[in-house]
């Protein structure tokens, strides 16, 4: 095989790695990626569990609000009865709204309850989501770390075969060269071997002559079909 024919195999075989190196660090991007929103997933599950229990312990302290309101406006309407210095038809007001407000006090007063209840479930709750959110973390941590180690690995590979690309560039006649990169516009692999008497790129049967050429090894070959530099094995 003559030499020339080698370098751009070697070229073309490190081009192939190269793209393949650059897809992984792509998948490699998009697996961390994916890691971190699960990572801000289980933040923000914390994160709405403490707003949750805010609101809750907001509610919490307006009913106590309203509760002690209340409890305030019946004394006032107590006080006004129990001075007895106002007509009948407002003493018998002042009893149905006394009646009344004591009915909303009773429900406010089940209601505070019932959110005091659920904010000491809530604050279970974010016990047990700040725990899960540590393990969680870790394991997050650890697999992002694996997938940082991969792509330091991979960039280290890849550095090398960009050097020795470069290496192998730089002892490849430049006509040559540059007529392997304008096929390669085109062909991902600008080289095809010779397969029963086949260009191996587009599956066309090759002329005797074009064959004998390149056995013959009398200089680079190019198949009268798709143009792809030819070898033979």
């Amino acid at each position: 095989m003559l030499s020339e024919i080698e370098q751009l195999l070697t070229i073309q075989e490190l081009d192939a790695r190269l793209e393949d190196l650059a897809a992984q660090l792509e998948r490699l991007a998009a697996q961390r990626s994916a890691l971190e929103k699960k990572q801000l997933g289980e933040e923000q599950s914390v994160t709405d569990a403490h707003d949750q229990l805010r609101h809750l312990e907001h509610e919490s302290r307006m009913r106590t609000l309203e509760v002690d309101e209340l409890d305030a406006q019946i004394r006032e309407y107590q006080k006004r009865l129990d001075k007895g210095i106002i007509s009948f038809k407002e003493m018998e007001d002042l009893r149905a709204k006394i009646g009344i407000e004591r009915s909303r006090i009773n429900r406010l007063e089940d209601e505070a309850l019932d959110l005091m209840s659920q904010v000491d479930a809530q604050h279970g709750a974010i016990a047990d989501a700040e725990d899960h959110l540590t393990v969680r973390t870790t394991e997050l941590s650890g697999q992002i770390e694996q997938l940082d180690q991969r792509v330091r690995t991979i960039q280290e590979e890849r550095g090398d075969c960009t050097t020795e690309r470069e290496r192998v560039v730089s002892e490849t006649a430049p006509y040559l060269y540059a007529q392997y990169q304008t096929l390669r516009a085109t062909f991902p692999r600008p080289l095809a071997g010779i397969e029963n008497d086949t260009c191996s790129g587009c599956k066309l049967r090759l002329s005797g002559h074009t064959v004998e050429r390149v056995r013959s090894e009398s200089g680079i070959v190019t198949c009268e079909h798709c143009s792809r530099i030819l070898y033979i094995e």
